[in-house]
């Protein structure tokens, strides 16, 4: 004889027929949802063309920090595109945050490691923080995409010079030159090249030459050089001559203003010293990141105001220690870090005894 279903069964029955039930209309939305969700992802895709198209239009426009907080916003939903983290990171190197240009230069890189634009400004964010090698190596990708572009040439020939390369510094001077013949900037990269290598009457008779066909606001350029040249020779009252011939035409030109405070400090005068602090801080209020100009800041000072003189080294120190162009100087002011570092240390220990000679009860936990 047959038994009835017990009532719980049906009961569960129910209640499963009503999960799959509902699992099937989740599963499977209604036509109006499907239709809201491809508006909405319309929409974001048009708001997020609009912003992108905002931030080109800025770019364009010279507007680098509107652009900048613009490709930031569109980034922020897109992160993977990299055309715009390379617009970006190029806006970042026009803009002089450096670091900050790195990170969006290398994802891009990532994407387009044949780009000619993005190989040359990820060379210069490099260059910037004295990454001298990788600079090189992007510039050089970037020559092969345009090789007889001048401005990425001259840019490699700065980072050799950098490094003391100056064979490899030479030679694209040389490219440089067959290119650009009358381009003066090519003059100064190879004036600079010969000073190094002690070939002083070579660089000093090209600057020369390309004086007498210059234009007008280049020669303030090429005196200034002139009198870098002079100085190292020794030719104290002809640097100054040619500093002077140089700010008089551009007064504001950082290069001449170190170069005349350097020999300001060299002839141990007071007032000329005084004279010298006063060239340094304007050419700092116009280009804060020349490293030799707090050097050279520490050296005014070092007799008149030696904690103030230090102060200027230690900047000078955290600036350019990664620049083998500044190793002599960074050796010479070593000494007086040192000292100045164990003479702290020691301040501390003193603070930590407490005038009892005993560890301070506070210091120990």
């Amino acid at each position: 004889m047959g038994r009835f279903p017990s009532p719980f069964i049906f009961v569960i029955s129910g209640l499963l027929a009503s999960c799959v039930s509902t699992q099937s209309n989740k599963a499977q939305p209604t036509a109006s949802e499907m239709r809201r969700d491809k508006e909405r992802d319309s929409s974001e895709k048009e708001s997020g063309a609009h912003l992108l198209e905002t931030a080109n239009q800025y770019a364009r426009d010279g507007l680098y920090r509107e652009a900048i907080t613009a490709f930031n916003q569109y980034l922020e939903k897109h992160p993977e595109d990299g055309a715009a983290n390379r617009t970006l990171g190029i806006l970042y190197v026009k803009s002089g945050a450096y670091k900050k240009a790195t990170q969006y230069l290398d994802k891009a890189f990532a994407i387009y490691p044949n780009n000619y634009e993005l190989n040359f400004y990820l060379g210069e964010a490099m260059r910037m923080q004295s990454r001298y090698a990788d600079a090189i190596y992007h510039y050089q990708r970037a020559l092969e995409a345009d090789p007889k572009n001048t401005g990425t040439l001259k840019a490699l020939a700065w980072a050799y010079y950098n490094i003391r390369y100056y064979s490899e510094a030479i030679h694209t001077a040389k490219q440089l030159k067959q290119l650009a013949p009358n381009d003066f900037q090519v003059a100064i990269i190879t004036a600079r090249i010969l000073n190094k290598i002690s070939m002083n009457d070579k660089a000093l008779a090209l600057l020369n030459r390309t004086e007498t066909f210059a234009n007008a606001d280049s020669i303030p350029f090429l005196n200034s050089v002139k009198g870098d040249i002079l100085l190292s020779m020794g030719e104290k009252d002809a640097a100054e001559q040619a500093y002077r011939k140089a700010l008089q035409d551009q007064p504001l030109l950082p290069g001449a203003l170190i170069g005349l405070a350097k020999k300001f400090i060299e002839d141990k005068d007071k007032k000329n010293n005084e004279t010298a602090v006063v060239y340094l801080e304007r050419a700092l209020k116009i280009r804060p990141n020349l490293f030799e100009a707090y050097y050279l800041l520490g050296k005014a000072y070092q007799k008149s105001n030696p904690l103030k003189s230090l102060e200027y080294y230690k900047m000078f120190a955290k600036e350019a220690s990664y620049d083998p162009s500044y190793q002599h100087e960074l050796a010479e002011i070593r000494p007086q870090l040192m000292e100045a570092r164990k003479a702290s240390n020691a301040n501390k220990r003193s603070d930590a005894t407490g005038s009892t000679g005993k560890p301070d009860v506070e210091e120990q936990f």
